[in-house]
Formats: structure tokens, C-alpha cells, sequence
């Protein structure tokens, strides 16, 4: 077999679907790397507004191939361990970012309860997930990350509203 072909690298479908899962992984974690250095050197990619920008690039290229094939490879990790596992660290680093975000949201003279954060971080998730979904299916429900922004502070102004009130 040549050493150009797909084959010679990778000997069946399964290795080569966890070679693509993990380059995806490595994209992602120098993607929100990155964001984290810009995040200390503007505060173009602080709170809330900083979270609805990084989730616009999902909207554009390449951001938004890798988005397809993350959300196909979520589909496929739920059949397979190890792929899910190849998944994990870019899904780790996208709940950190949303804690941080929720967190950077609450007064800074506050010490808001550790599981309205948790609450907080994972409806933001689920919303921007969602937002990100509709990207990929070509039909999005937001167009600048102003209105993003709105919703997210939504979401999250909500979740504190059940959990307190």
C-alpha cells in the first residue's frame, strides 16, 4: 500500500475516526488557550460578551466545519468509550470557560453559592450548545454577538432568579 494513502496511517475506520477526534480536541483546546491569553490582554473576551463572541466564530470557517464534525463525533462517542474519552478535554474546557463567565457575571463583592454557579455554567452551556447547533444546521437564531450576549445574560439572570426566588 502506498504511504500516501489513508489506509497506511490508519489500518481501520476506528483508528482513523479517533486520529480526527483528536486533532479536533487539540484545535479546540489552542482555540480556548488562545482565547485565554486574549482574555488577559483585552477585555474584548471577558463575561458574558466575550463568551457570545467566541460562539459567533462557530458561524464562520473553519470554526464551523469543526463544529459539524464535533457535534457528529458527539453522536458517534455515544456508541464508543474511547472516542468520547478523545472528547473530553475540549468539553472540560468549554465548562470551564462558561464557570468563569458566570462567575465574572455575579458582583465581585459577592460570593455567590458554588452550585448556583454549577446551575449557572450548565444552562449556559446547554443554550450556547443549542445556538451552536443551529449554526451547523444552517439556520442560526442569532446574528451578532450583541444579541447572543443578551440571551446568555438571560439565561443566566434566570437561573438565579429560580434558584432565589
Amino acid at each position: 500500500m502506498p504511504a500516501g494513502t489513508t489506509s497506511f496511517y490508519f489500518r481501520t475506520r476506528k483508528s482513523l475516526l479517533h486520529a480526527v477526534a483528536s486533532r479536533l480536541t487539540e484545535l479546540d483546546v489552542a482555540d480556548f488557550s488562545l482565547m485565554s491569553e486574549l482574555d488577559n490582554q483585552s477585555t474584548q473576551f471577558i463575561g458574558t460578551a466575550g463568551l457570545a463572541r467566541i460562539v459567533m466564530y462557530v458561524n464562520s470557517e473553519p470554526w464551523l466545519t469543526r463544529a459539524r464534525a464535533r457535534y457528529e463525533f458527539m453522536l458517534l462517542a455515544s456508541r464508543d468509550a474511547e472516542l468520547a474519552a478523545a472528547l473530553d478535554e475540549s468539553g472540560d474546557r468549554l465548562y470551564t470557560l462558561a464557570r468563569q463567565v458566570v462567575t465574572q457575571w455575579h458582583p465581585a463583592n459577592t460570593a455567590p453559592d458554588p452550585a448556583l454557579i454549577d446551575d449557572q455554567a450548565i444552562a449556559t452551556l446547554t443554550f450556547i450548545n443549542g445556538a451552536m447547533m443551529t449554526f451547523v444546521a444552517g439556520q442560526p437564531i442569532v446574528d451578532s454577538a450583541e444579541h447572543l450576549d443578551r440571551l446568555i445574560q438571560g439565561v443566566i439572570a434566570g437561573v438565579a432568579q429560580i434558584r432565589l426566588g
